[in-house]
């Protein structure tokens, strides 16, 4: 797979996720290895959370470049589509907004997935959920850890493959916007979109709407592409002169050892990307 990856692909690592989301690191430890494994640029991408962004500043010199990133949720039906924003102003209000009105959604959506579940005498405690997403936003991956403690699955994949999955009759859809809706915000919001793991959903014409609607690259390396899914995306990133991106969507899960670093980009993709943040309006 090491073929088609740029030539200093491990310089950055534009894809991992901190314990502000889904991951198991905080932000800090996240750093830390990145300066250990020697990674110049990174960014944390925590899904529709910024508060990495904000545990970081306070911190002060980080000794390694952050990008301002977040990884925001939009769907077609149950299909959600993942998007990158790179450069987010992070302070702007109504951003702060949205990411406020998702995370209220998050808590009355976990809530009717755990009324569900109770009803058919799967019974797990809420505040326990709570307490497991600690400050990051409330999710379906905190409801099966809660499964996976009260003894109801052994693990929290089959959490979501019993319990969890779009087709259960205990899930309940996230709060919905279109691609085309979150593309024009990420725009208002001065971030640089770039479409995630676009290989996953081995759709071409829908990779090919949302550069139309406004995505101005495509992550080209990612663990879940195949080498010629990457051919096939580096192909089309560079006929249509789109930023490419590359990176582990690490979640620092013990089990699987630490994946930061395993796929990423080079510094000309980071200048690039440097570039088209300098030149946005």
């Amino acid at each position: 797979m090491t073929s088609n990856y740029p030539e200093n692909h491990k310089y950055a690592d534009l894809h991992i996720h901190s314990n502000c989301s889904d991951g198991l690191l905080a932000p800090s430890e996240i750093v830390q290895y990145c300066q250990e494994i020697d990674l110049k640029t990174i960014a944390i991408t925590d899904h529709d959370s910024l508060m990495a962004i904000d545990e970081l500043k306070e911190a002060g010199d980080l000794g390694i470049n952050v990008i301002p990133s977040v990884e925001m949720s939009s769907n077609i039906g149950l299909v959600d589509i993942h998007i990158l924003a790179y450069y987010i102003d992070h302070e702007n209000s109504g951003l702060l907004e949205y990411l406020g009105t998702l995370r209220e959604h998050r808590v009355k959506r976990a809530k009717k997935i755990v009324e569900r579940l109770s009803r058919d005498g799967i019974k797990l405690d809420f505040d326990r959920m709570k307490e497991l997403a600690k400050n990051s936003a409330l999710g379906r991956p905190h409801i099966a850890e809660a499964l996976r403690e009260h003894g109801y699955v052994q693990s929290t994949r089959e959490a979501f493959v019993r319990f969890l999955s779009y087709h259960s009759p205990y899930y309940e859809p996230k709060m919905s916007i279109a691609p085309k809706d979150l593309l024009q915000k990420i725009e208002e919001w001065k971030g640089i979109a770039v479409i995630a793991h676009p290989g996953i959903y081995g759709d071409t014409d829908l990779i090919t709407s949302l550069i139309e609607d406004g995505a101005a690259g495509i992550e080209v390396w990612h663990p879940d592409h195949s080498v010629a899914c990457q051919q096939q995306l580096l192909m089309m990133a560079s006929n249509k002169g789109l930023l490419m991106t590359g990176g582990s969507d690490c979640h620092g899960h013990r089990r699987s050892g630490l994946q930061i670093g395993k796929c990423g980009c080079g510094q000309r993709e980071v200048e690039l990307l440097r570039d088209y943040k300098s030149v946005s309006p």
